[in-house]
């Protein structure tokens, strides 16, 4: 792999009143910088918005609530070559071109939860196309939005269920990612990826040491 395209989703919701879930453009920066300390090999860095922003925008066009606005990854030809998405509320501690190059299928790889073994959609990576899954979405989003956000199911639930559960798919070797979870407590050691879940997000913790030297 000589190259590979790092992929963001940044929904402007400034309104929200939820802080769990408030984004700015300065949590796209933090995740290039971090990629950009923490990678071996070349890569374009793009970010999915409703609004412009410094690196290459390619513009959200379906009117989706939070999460699911990463359907839109799936678009058909966004990009050519090996896709590699993360959360903003994602910290990158390590260099990640191991874990990059240990993904050696070009079908979906996503991050695995270890307290609940569920797929979780925070990290992805794939090089197919399955913009079918989009259009699926595109044609049937409010029928999928209420299947998959129904709190009676088993399990994981929204944008995760959805991709997770249409799309046959690996899990990324688990020695690369770690967990802070609001709900389990997670003990994470010299971690390459952590993965902020539920409302434990980095700019909630800016106490964390983890946090001060990676994110801040």
């Amino acid at each position: 792999m000589n190259k590979i395209n790092i992929v963001c989703v940044y929904k402007d919701q400034t309104n929200s009143n939820t802080p769990w879930q408030m984004y700015s453009e300065e949590d796209v920066d933090r995740l290039y910088r971090g990629v950009s300390r923490n990678i071996n090999i070349d890569f374009d860095f793009h970010c999915i918005s409703n609004r412009e922003t410094k690196y290459n925008t390619i513009p959200l066009v379906t009117d989706s609530d939070g999460f699911w606005n990463k359907v839109e990854l799936f678009r058909k030809d966004l990009f050519n070559g090996p896709r590699l998405y993360f959360d903003l509320d994602v910290v990158i501690c390590d260099d990640i071109t191991p874990m990059i190059k240990s993904c050696t299928d070009s079908k979906l790889y996503m991050a695995e939860e270890p307290y609940r073994s569920i797929h979780n959609s925070s990290v992805m990576l794939w090089n197919q196309d399955y913009s079918d899954l989009y259009d699926n979405y595109v044609s049937n989003q409010a029928d999928i939005v209420r299947e998959h956000d129904d709190v009676t199911r088993q399990g994981v639930l929204g944008d995760q269920a959805y991709i997770g559960e249409n799309i046959e798919h690996n899990i990324i070797d688990k020695k690369y990612i770690d967990w802070e979870h609001h709900k389990v407590d997670c003990d994470y050691v010299d971690p390459t990826v952590l993965i902020f879940t539920g409302r434990k997000k980095p700019h909630l913790n800016q106490h964390l040491d983890v946090v001060k030297n990676n994110w801040i």
